[in-house]
């Protein structure tokens, strides 16, 4: 055997731990290394790396000596990664109300639209000069469905006239369907108006010569189709300040539900302060032990039962 080799006996031969002081205390906090909570603290959906830089910020900021600290700053690991959760829920119950929010306004809109399209019940009566079971969309043009009823309606009036020139029966039942009867008078002008103008001009020619300067039918048609552009340009434009003011009013209406309704609220803040009391205690025990294995006094524990 060389002069430089120390024989081993039979019990150093199968000891695998540290024999020097160095490495004694490098290896007394090798129980940290590996959470004994990680594993089955994280949800699918979670970050093992996350909860890792979270626990090994805690194990810098204490230092803990020996398994029992070593689990007391995993504990409050624990409770800090469960508050995070709580955060987490708390954003989506806000968010999941206004997402509520906004949806029940989108089916209200747009229940209102198809309420529209049902033919009325068969004993209602029309008011006099009505036709039966008419539509008139222009008066809920404030909602964004029927808003595009309106749009499809002129689109399609003005694809038919221009295909095939005026008919009085097929234009005004879309006519009726987006404006209503001729006998409803809304404040502005509508189509109404000028298809009657121009129709009428139109047909004047087919039973005699006009005087000079009276539009032809070609004209007059070209006259319709240029107010239905302007009519479909005005109802877009609404499209966008609807737009506009529907937005502001989302934003107002999640703003008034920053905090979760109260069912949600309570549940939330029960299980706050219970995190928070957990919280509490195991820093109070992690700070008792820190103390008595530093040499320095322990105060005395003190429990408070409060019952009504």
């Amino acid at each position: 055997m060389a002069d430089d080799e120390t024989e081993l006996t039979p019990l150093e031969r199968t000891a695998t731990g540290p024999r020097t002081l160095q490495g004694k205390e490098r290896s007394k906090h090798n129980v940290l290394k590996h959470g004994i909570f990680s594993n089955v603290m994280l949800l699918a959906d979670e970050s093992k790396t996350e909860f890792d830089s979270l626990l090994n910020g805690l194990r810098e900021d204490f230092q803990p000596d020996g398994m029992i600290e070593g689990v007391l700053v995993e504990k409050l690991a624990t409770l800090l990664w469960r508050h995070r959760r709580l955060i987490i829920a708390e954003g989506a119950e806000i968010q999941g109300d206004v997402k509520g929010l906004e949806w029940d306004r989108q089916t209200e809109q747009f229940d209102e639209a198809e309420e529209l399209e049902k033919p009325p019940p068969p004993r209602a009566l029309p008011k006099v000069g009505e036709p039966e079971g008419y539509v008139r969309l222009i008066g809920k043009i404030r909602n964004p469905y029927v808003l595009e009823k309106c749009l499809a309606g002129l689109a399609k009036l003005r694809s038919q006239i221009a295909a095939r020139g005026f008919s009085e029966d097929s234009d005004l039942k879309m006519l009726i369907y987006i404006y209503g009867p001729r006998t409803y008078r809304p404040v502005r002008e509508t189509i109404f108006d000028s298809y009657g103008t121009w129709a009428n001009t139109a047909a004047a020619w087919k039973k005699k010569p006009q005087p000079d300067g009276t539009p032809t039918p070609a004209e007059c048609l070209q006259n319709v189709l240029r107010a239905i552009d302007a009519e479909i340009l005005r109802f877009q434009n609404l499209q966008k300040e609807y737009a506009v003011v529907e937005a502001s009013r989302a934003k107002q209406d999640a703003l008034r539900r920053d905090v979760p309704d109260s069912a949600g609220a309570d549940r939330l803040l029960r299980y706050e302060a219970s995190i928070e009391r957990s919280f509490d205690r195991t820093l109070k025990q992690l700070e008792r032990i820190r103390r008595a294995r530093l040499g320095l006094p322990v105060p005395p524990s003190v429990d408070v039962n409060v019952s009504t």
